[in-house]
């Protein structure tokens, strides 16, 4: 007896079933690896910051003000700087945050998935919670070591390194990206 050759619908369904299977598959596969990669740790750090340049815009009277402040870490090796412009919280919270002043500094490195790397926060400044735009441009931080050119002996300009050097991620684990 001759066998005859399959139907085409089943077969049909056959292929269908394994590609829907295969789908399904993959979508799960997707689902875990992004439910695993976003939970990147946040790390926590507390370090001391020397408060350069204040800016108050508002009056604290009248529930706050805004506060622009340049932050220099003093335990990070060559010239590393923070500058953020907290919100009215922090100004009613320290109104008198004076020019030289060490304080104490919490912050928080997380993950930022767009960029790829890590982004660190400042969270309290002094016991008062900080709280800022990441968006704004008004936030930065920038990193630099500075050496002297010298010729024939003489001082005749400088070079600023703007990387983040091994050193610098060693003692200052925040800035690593």
């Amino acid at each position: 007896m001759a066998s005859r050759p399959p139907q085409r619908s089943s077969i049909v369904s056959v292929v269908s079933l394994a590609r829907g299977g295969l789908a399904w598959g993959l979508g799960v596969a997707a689902f875990v690896g992004v439910v695993s990669g976003c939970s990147k740790p946040q790390r926590h750090y507390t370090t001391t910051v020397e408060v350069g340049e204040v800016q108050h815009y508002g009056q604290a009277a009248k529930g706050g003000s805004i506060t622009d402040l340049e932050l220099k870490f003093v335990d990070c090796p060559g010239d590393a700087r923070k500058y953020v412009r907290a919100d009215k919280g922090f100004g009613q919270c320290n109104p008198n945050i004076k020019e030289g002043e060490h304080l104490e500094a919490e912050v928080v490195a997380k993950y930022n998935s767009e960029s790829n790397s890590y982004r660190s926060e400042l969270v309290r400044l002094g016991g008062c919670p900080m709280r800022f735009d990441p968006t704004d441009e008004a936030n930065y931080e920038i990193v630099q070591t500075c050496t002297d050119l010298e010729a024939s002996g003489v001082v005749v300009g400088v070079r600023c390194d703007r990387s983040r050097s091994k050193e610098l991620v060693a003692k200052c684990p925040w800035f690593r990206r």
